[in-house]
C-alpha cells in the first residue's frame, strides 16, 4: 500500500513538473508532451526519467502528410549533454525509428508485461535524441503520397525539420548530429547534403542548421563494393566454406557480380542500363546462396539458418534472421494497443509494422549510391561509421574496402600526402588502407578498433550485430564521444595508438601545462622523499596518529555540524509558523497590507477570543505555548505538538493494463492497395536492410 502511494505521489509530482514545463514554453509543444507510460514512474528511477515529447506533426495538408517523432530529453544533462540533438532514422527503406526508440538507442526496453523499463546505455544523456518514422509510410507517419527517389525524401526531411523547429524553438540554436543504420546509409547522407546545400542558398545565419557531424551505422552505403564483401566475409566467419553444397556455385556468382562492378567503376555498361538494378539482381543474389547453403535441416526448426544480422545466431528458415531481435515480441504488442498510442499523442491510430514495403515498393527511381556525396560533405563536417563485426548483411568488411577506394580531402582511403612520395603512389594500391588500426579502449577494456583521417572515421565493434547499440548499449553511447572528440590518446610500447573513453561524465579532467609542478618542484619531491630508515619509520608511525586523529576530528565536526543545522532549521520551522498563524478575517484594527497567507484546511486552528482552553498533541499532553525555545524546536522535530502536516491523500491511481495481443509478426493488415504486396516477413525478403 505504502508503495503504491508513493508511485502515485511521485506520478503526480513529476505530471506537474512536465505541465509546468509545457506552459514554460508554448502550446504547440504541450500537445505532444508525453506525461505516462504503463510502467514509467515504477520501473524507471526518478532521476532518470526522461522528459518527452510525441506525436505525428503535420507537414502538408494538402496530401495528409504527416511524420511521427518520439523526442527523449535528459532533465538532468551534464555539461557535456546540452545544446545537442540527435536526429535518429532507422532503414529499411521503410523500417520504424520505433527500432532504434525501444530496442536500441533510446531509453526504454519492453518487458513482458507491456511496461518500459530503463536502458542505462540510452543516448539521451550524451544529448536530446529525436527518433523519427521517415519516409511518408513508415511507422506512424502517413500520407496520401509515397516518395519516389531520396530526392523527394529529402524534400519532405527538410520540411520536418522546419517545422520542428517551429515547435521547438529553443533547440534550433544546438548542434545538430544525424544518426542511424542500415540503410540509412542512403538517407543519411542525402538528407546531409540537402541540409548543407540549403545553408549556402542563404546568408541569413539564423536560418542555417547548424549541422554538426554524422553517425551512420552498418550502413548500407556503397551497393556495389558491400555486395562483393559477402562471401569473403562468409568465409572468414565460418558459414560457408569450400565443402559447402554451393561452393562451386557461390564462385560463379561472385565473378559476375565482380564483373558487372568493374564495369560500373569503368563506365562501360550500355547507358541504357540502369546499373543499380544490375547490382541488386546479380550481386545480391550471392546473399540468398550463402543463406541456402547455411540450410541445416538436421536442426530444430528455429535453428536451421544462419541469422544474416549476427552470423553466431540461428533462425528458422527462410526467415534467416527476420524474426530478430527476440524484443520484438513485446515491441510489436506495445505500439499496437490504443492505449499507448493515446499516451504518446498519436492521433491516426495506424497498425504499426516494423517495417513496410510499401514504401520501397514506391522508391523506384534510382539515384547514384550515396557513397558518391560521402567526399563532398567530408568537406564541411566529420563523419563516424561504425559496424558490429558479426553482422552479415552489412559487414564490416564491405565499409572497410569502399573506404580504401574512397578519394576525399586530398588522399585516397586513408593516406596522406605524407604517406606516399608522388601522386602516382598516392593511386597504387599497395597504399589504398593501409593505416594501422589504432585499438578502441572503453571503461578498461579492448571494444573495437578505429580508423581515422581527414575527417572520417570508421570504427569496427566488437561482438556487436547489425543493430550496435542493441548489443552494447554503453559502448555504442561513446561513439557519440568519438564523435565530440571526447577521448584519450596513447602510444603503446609497440608503437600502436590507442583511442580511450570513458563511461558518461567520468572522463578525468586533463591539466594545463602551466599548472604541472616544474622540475624543480618534481626534484625536491624525490629529494625530500629519500630519508633514512628510522625517519621513515617515526614518519610512518606520526602519520597513522595524524590518521586517526584526523578522523576523530572529522567526526566531532559533522556532529557539530548536524546539531548547527537542526538548530537553524528549528529557528526557520517557528518563524515560519509565527508568521503563517492566521487570524481572523474580520478586521479588528488597520490593516498590514499584506496579502493573506493561504493555508491546508488542516493547518488551520481555530481561534477565539479570550480562549484559555489549552490544546492537547496526539498523546494527550498539553502544549505549552510559553515553553522556551529549544522545547519547541524539539517539538517540531519530533511532531509531538500534535500539529497537522499539511498532508494529503490522492485520489487512487488504476494501474494500467495492456492487452495481450497476438505477438504473431508476420500477421500484418493490408490498409491500402499501395501495401498489398507486403512481405511476410516483418522486414520484407532477405536482403532488406
Amino acid at each position: 500500500m505504502i508503495f503504491r502511494f508513493v508511485i502515485a505521489l511521485q506520478a503526480v509530482f513529476v505530471t506537474l513538473c512536465y505541465g509546468l514545463v509545457a506552459r514554460n514554453n508554448n502550446n504547440l509543444q504541450e500537445q505532444f508532451l508525453v506525461k505516462n507510460l504503463p510502467g514509467l514512474y515504477s520501473n524507471i528511477p526518478k532521476d532518470d526519467l526522461p522528459l518527452m515529447f510525441s506525436g505525428q506533426l503535420e507537414l502538408y495538408s494538402e496530401n495528409k502528410t504527416y511524420y511521427y517523432f518520439w523526442k527523449y530529453a535528459d532533465q538532468n544533462k551534464i555539461d557535456i549533454a546540452k545544446n545537442k540533438t540527435i536526429f535518429w532514422l532507422n532503414g529499411g527503406p521503410g523500417c520504424s525509428s520505433m527500432d532504434g526508440a525501444l530496442m536500441e538507442a533510446g531509453p526504454f526496453r519492453i518487458n513482458d508485461k507491456g511496461e518500459v523499463t530503463y536502458n542505462h546505455g540510452s543516448w539521451h544523456k550524451a544529448a536530446d535524441v529525436v527518433f523519427v518514422d521517415q519516409p511518408s509510410g513508415t511507422g506512424f507517419s502517413y500520407s496520401d503520397k509515397y516518395d519516389a527517389d531520396l530526392n523527394g525524401v529529402v524534400h519532405e526531411f527538410l520540411r520536418f525539420l522546419d517545422k520542428y523547429f517551429e515547435v521547438f524553438p529553443e533547440d534550433f540554436h544546438n548542434d545538430i548530429y544525424i544518426a542511424g543504420e542500415s540503410y540509412a546509409g542512403q538517407y543519411i547522407p542525402y538528407v546531409s547534403k540537402g541540409i548543407l546545400d540549403r545553408n549556402r542558398q542563404t546568408d541569413d545565419e539564423t536560418k542555417k542548421f547548424n549541422l554538426k557531424g554524422l553517425l551512420i551505422g552498418n550502413g548500407w552505403i556503397a551497393p556495389n563494393e558491400q555486395s562483393l564483401s559477402y562471401l569473403p566475409f562468409a568465409y572468414q566467419a565460418g558459414v560457408v566454406n569450400e565443402k559447402s553444397s554451393k561452393w562451386s556455385s557461390l564462385l560463379d556468382q561472385q565473378e559476375k557480380c565482380q564483373s558487372i562492378v568493374n564495369e560500373i567503376n569503368a563506365g562501360t555498361l550500355d547507358k541504357g542500363v540502369n546499373v543499380h538494378n544490375i547490382v541488386n539482381k546479380e550481386c545480391e543474389k550471392i546473399l540468398n546462396m550463402i543463406m541456402s547453403s547455411s540450410l541445416d535441416r538436421s536442426k530444430d526448426t528455429n535453428e536451421q539458418c544462419i541469422n544474416i544480422y549476427d552470423y553466431t545466431l540461428r533462425d528458422s528458415f527462410p526467415s534467416c534472421g527476420m524474426n530478430w531481435p527476440p524484443d520484438l515480441t513485446n515491441v510489436n504488442p506495445f505500439l499496437n494497443d490504443d492505449k499507448v498510442l493515446d499516451l504518446l499523442n498519436v492521433k491516426e491510430h495506424r497498425k504499426w509494422r516494423e517495417c513496410s514495403s510499401g514504401v520501397s515498393s514506391h522508391l523506384k527511381n534510382k539515384l547514384e549510391p550515396a557513397v558518391k556525396l560521402l567526399p563532398a560533405i567530408l568537406e564541411e563536417i566529420p563523419i563516424l561509421l561504425f559496424n558490429g563485426n558479426r553482422d552479415i548483411i552489412c559487414n564490416y568488411m564491405g565499409t572497410e574496402d569502399f573506404i580504401k577506394n574512397l578519394e576525399w580531402n586530398g588522399g585516397i582511403g586513408w593516406q596522406t600526402d605524407d604517406d606516399a612520395d608522388t601522386t602516382e603512389d598516392l593511386k597504387a594500391d599497395k597504399y589504398k588502407g593501409s593505416k594501422l588500426a589504432s585499438d578502441w579502449v572503453y571503461d578498461d577494456e579492448t571494444v573495437g578498433y578505429i580508423k581515422q583521417s581527414r575527417n572520417l572515421t570508421f570504427v569496427n565493434v566488437f561482438d556487436a550485430s547489425h543493430m550496435v547499440p542493441f548489443d552494447k548499449p554503453f559502448v555504442s553511447r561513446s561513439l557519440i564521444d568519438l564523435m565530440l572528440k571526447e577521448y584519450d590518446e596513447d602510444v603503446r610500447d609497440d608503437g600502436k595508438r590507442v583511442f580511450i573513453t570513458y563511461p558518461l561524465g567520468t572522463r578525468p579532467k586533463s591539466i594545463p601545462e602551466d599548472e604541472k609542478p616544474s622540475e624543480t618542484e618534481s626534484d625536491a619531491a624525490v629529494s625530500s622523499a629519500t630519508v633514512s630508515d628510522s625517519t621513515s619509520s617515526e614518519s610512518t608511525s606520526s602519520t597513522e596518529a595524524s590518521d586517526i586523529s584526523s578522523t576523530t576530528s572529522r567526526i566531532t565536526r559533522l556532529i557539530q555540524l548536524s546539531v548547527i543545522c537542526i538548530l537553524i532549521w528549528g529557528i526557520y520551522v517557528l518563524y515560519g509558523s509565527y508568521k503563517s498563524r492566521p487570524s481572523s478575517i474580520i478586521k479588528t484594527g488597520p490593516s498590514s497590507g499584506k496579502k493573506k497567507n493561504v493555508q491546508w484546511a488542516d493547518q488551520l486552528r481555530s481561534f477565539q477570543e479570550g480562549d484559555t482552553v489549552p490544546e492537547e498533541g496526539e498523546s494527550g499532553v498539553p502544549i505549552d505555548h510559553k515553553a522556551g525555545f529549544l522545547a519547541k524546536a524539539y517539538n517540531k522535530l519530533t511532531g509531538s505538538n500534535g500539529e497537522g502536516s499539511g498532508q494529503y491523500v490522492p485520489a487512487p491511481s488504476d494501474d494500467i493494463e495492456l492487452a495481450v495481443v497476438d505477438a504473431d509478426l508476420s500477421n500484418f493488415e493490408i490498409h491500402s492497395d499501395e501495401e498489398a504486396e507486403e512481405s511476410q516477413s516483418p522486414r520484407g525478403p532477405v536482403g532488406s536492410v
